[in-house]
């Protein structure tokens, strides 16, 4: 005998009657059942592959309680743009919107139609209905801000536009664009600004992704002030994009929010870790950079140093045709002003004509703006390399740099070493 737990249905099938009964619930069952499971399914599978509205009703023929389909034949109704389509497309989302009264998406069809057959004030009432349905939803808040476009209304597009920067990273690249273009050149951009942290930080990427540096400026103005700090991959954007567009003083204040140890920055030197005190270089931002090259090794030199534990040592084993500017930093400056450059700087058999110096370059066109003496041989000592230099008006950013031109005449391969020190612009 089977277990007691098993539980059977047992059917006796004595008559003939009885087996002719339950031969015909069976087959009842079995249309339920493909009623309610195949019609669907069905539905769905001609639907994907509907391309007219024809179509589309023998989908819905299927499965009429589908409130999706209903819409997607209305949608497709509204196609030829024609009186007779267009009752057809109302009565599909009529009836999706009996079917699921609290969708929003029906009256949001119902209200583009409306304004389609030029009945603004009824298409208005459907999307109130729509937003007081479902205020948070961000494709609703877009379709909204694209229809107070169609009416007109710049300053309800822009409160839904709003929305969707603050809430929606997929969508805020567009919202950005379309918000920017609807601001007249005489407004402020923070009007754009959402209030929250999470929004500004929207704000800001999308305006650093598009370049847009004057509104990048106002939404990290607002937004630093908050916790949590912004992301460091969207300050570490930023800095890039101000150091590309030469903006200098901005690029500082950025650059003091991603390095822990702000006492690199001299108050009277404009260089960043001038004295190579800290315990390595950054190579990106507002830091020294090295470049690799073949034949020239950089490296924090932690014994010889002219002024507290550290200098830069720069080894050469190369051909006398080296031009080297390998190692370098982006220093902001005062347009107009005029600064000296100084360094210290040791040698050792560094035996050249085409010694080591530093120059001050403009970043956008390469031009040299200011260079110092040069530095060869064996010095008993650290020398000064120094000279004075005036920065362009309209210029916030330069590039100091180490360089050694390749010899003018032959000589014998490039050897040696050069410590720089101290360096400074004041």
């Amino acid at each position: 005998m089977l277990p007691a737990s098993d539980r059977l249905l047992l059917i006796r099938l004595e008559s003939r009657g009885s087996r002719i009964l339950v031969a015909v619930l069976t087959v009842a069952l079995t249309a339920w059942l493909a009623r309610g499971i195949v019609r669907p399914a069905v539905a769905e599978y001609l639907a994907r592959r509907a391309t007219t509205a024809v179509e589309l009703e023998r989908a819905l023929a299927w499965d009429p309680g589908n409130p999706n389909l209903h819409i997607l034949l209305g949608q497709a109704y509204e196609k030829p743009l024609e009186a007779v389509t267009h009752e057809k497309a109302r009565v599909q989302f009529e009836t999706a919107l009996r079917l699921r009264p609290t969708s929003p998406v029906p009256r949001v069809e119902l209200a583009l139609l409306a304004d389609d057959q030029g009945a603004h004030g009824r298409a208005r009432q459907f999307l109130d209905a729509a937003l007081r349905a479902d205020p948070h939803n961000v494709n609703l808040r877009w379709e909204a801000a694209l229809l107070a476009l169609r009416w007109q209304d710049r300053d309800v597009a822009l409160e839904h536009l709003r929305y969707v920067l603050a809430v929606d990273p997929g969508q805020r690249d567009a919202a950005f664009q379309l918000a920017r273009t609807l601001l007249r050149p005489d407004e402020d951009p923070a009007t754009l600004l959402p209030r929250e942290g999470a929004g500004l930080t929207n704000v800001l990427s999308a305006a650093v992704e598009h370049a847009d540096l004057a509104l990048a400026e106002v939404a990290w103005t607002a937004r630093v002030k908050l916790e949590p700090a912004i992301p460091e991959p969207t300050r570490h954007q930023y800095l890039d994009r101000l150091i590309e567009a030469g903006q200098g003083a901005m690029a500082r204040q950025v650059w003091l929010t991603l390095v822990p140890d702000r006492n690199r920055l001299a108050p009277d030197n404009a260089i960043w870790n001038g004295g190579f005190e800290a315990e390595r270089l950054l190579g990106w931002g507002l830091d020294w950079r090295v470049r690799s090259t073949w034949g020239v090794d950089v490296i924090l030199d932690r014994v010889v140093s002219a002024q507290g534990r550290h200098s830069l040592r720069v080894t050469f084993n190369s051909f006398p045709t080296l031009d080297f500017a390998g190692v370098s930093q982006f220093v902001p400056v005062e347009p107009g002003r005029e600064y000296r450059l100084r360094a210290l700087a040791k040698a050792q058999d560094f035996t050249t004509t085409s010694g080591l110096k530093l120059e001050v370059v403009s970043p956008r066109d390469g031009e040299v703006l200011a260079e110092t003496g040069t530095i060869s041989g064996t010095t008993a000592d650290w020398v000064p390399l120094e000279t004075r230099v005036r920065v362009p008006d309209g210029t916030s950013l330069v590039l100091v740099r180490l360089r050694r031109e390749k010899a003018a005449g032959p000589e014998g391969n490039l050897g040696g070493k050069v410590w720089v020190d101290e360096v400074s612009l004041r």
